[in-house]
């Protein structure tokens, strides 16, 4: 069910604010909604308004003309906020689009963009902020980020289009030559499976969404002496320090590209890679968009909304009563989110105290899936 649809771009609408001020996982699942909106729409003029940080996953982007970003810390910034609200409104946006997820962070920053038209979701976080937009999309039941985002387009009057959805992330030659160099320099040469590993993920979350780094380090440690695997451990420059305690607890010494790649560059390295193993994470999203399988671990997360896009991904998420329970944006739209939020006032806790589901996802899981997927993989 959609509020408020129209019909067919009946309002000339040309100038797009795509607002994503989340992480670099939500904004490569908006990437979609960019394609839909330029077939749609093909004269019209898209920005996507993010974190600096998150930039790089853009380029290249043939669906997007402009990145406007903002540091992250600056959010708390009034004159650098205020900068940025003039610098939209100078833009003369017909149309301002909070993709999930999005809070009233982003909301008050479309609203105040001056965007003619603003599109919302119908989320509870927003029940007494309707004003902040001229439609919202109704949420009846879960579904990806991916597909809750391309609502967006029925509010225009149009349908997404038949064609398969797909994750756009556009790699140059010298992404890809830099990941041939490190794997050259490294002595590896394409004979050998390639198993990467991504063992970190937002510090903000990590409480509840990370799988313990002593069980990443079982699973290097074991896949690493197996014939014909090389095992490279993924990441940022924030991701180094818990990469060199894992490794430090290992007797054989993985590769480690975080902190040597770029992001793009570290994307080119999983396209060339045959499985990642990792958190819900960014790294996850981004491998789905090079098309290299995943295995990940799931806590609280409902994995109906942020599970790697696409085929060939296994997750792994112990079913409990209590999970999936960690709905900070969605939180009580739904009955059965309601019933199970854990998110209350700005803070996740774990009703059990014990956080039972990402821990009870046991090393022989993630094994056992591993080797299965190695006997397919040729």
């Amino acid at each position: 069910m959609i509020i408020s649809s129209e019909t067919k771009n009946d309002r000339k609408i040309r100038r797009i604010a795509i607002i994503s001020l989340q992480g670099i996982g939500d904004l490569l699942l908006s990437t979609p909604l960019l394609k839909e909106l330029k077939n749609d729409i093909p004269d019209s003029r898209i920005s996507v308004i993010t974190f600096e940080s998150n930039r790089r996953i853009l380029d290249g982007n043939p669906y997007l003309d402009e990145v406007i970003c903002i540091n992250k810390t600056d959010t708390n910034n009034p004159i650098k906020m205020l900068a940025l609200i003039c610098g939209m409104r100078s833009k003369k946006y017909d149309l301002s689009i909070c993709v999930y997820p999005s809070g009233l962070r982003s909301a008050f920053l479309a609203y105040l963009s001056g965007a003619k038209e603003r599109f919302g979701q119908d989320l509870a976080i927003f029940r007494n902020y309707k004003w902040l937009f001229t439609k919202q999309a109704h949420l009846d039941g879960i579904k990806h980020a991916i597909l809750m985002n391309l609502d967006f387009i029925k509010l225009l009057g149009f349908e997404p289009g038949p064609n398969k959805v797909e994750l756009i992330l556009n790699l140059k030659d010298e992404d890809l030559n830099a990941a041939n160099s490190f794997l050259d320099a490294n002595g590896i040469h394409g004979e050998e499976k390639i198993i990467l590993i991504h063992a970190g993920c937002s510090k903000d979350t990590s409480a509840y969404r990370s799988w313990p780094q002593d069980r990443f380090a079982e699973v290097a440690e074991h896949l690493g002496k197996m014939p014909g695997v090389k095992v490279i451990f993924i990441g940022g420059d924030d991701d180094l320090e818990g990469i060199n305690r894992l490794t430090d607890m290992l007797e054989i010494k993985p590769l480690v590209a975080a902190g040597v790649l770029s992001i793009l560059e570290t994307a080119a390295l999983l396209k060339k890679s045959c499985l990642l193993i990792c958190n819900n994470s960014a790294p996850m999203h981004i491998s789905a968009a090079v098309g290299t399988p995943t295995i990940s671990v799931f806590g609280p997360t409902d994995s109906r909304i942020h599970r790697p896009w696409g085929d060939n991904h296994v997750i792994l998420q112990k079913n409990f009563d209590c999970c999936p329970c960690y709905y900070p944006f969605i939180d009580n739209t739904l009955n059965e989110t309601g019933m199970r939020n854990c998110w209350i006032n700005k803070k996740f806790t774990c009703r059990n105290r014990d956080y039972r589901c990402i821990h009870s996802v046991t090393v022989g899981d993630v094994l056992g899936a591993t080797e299965e997927f190695l006997k397919r993989c040729k």
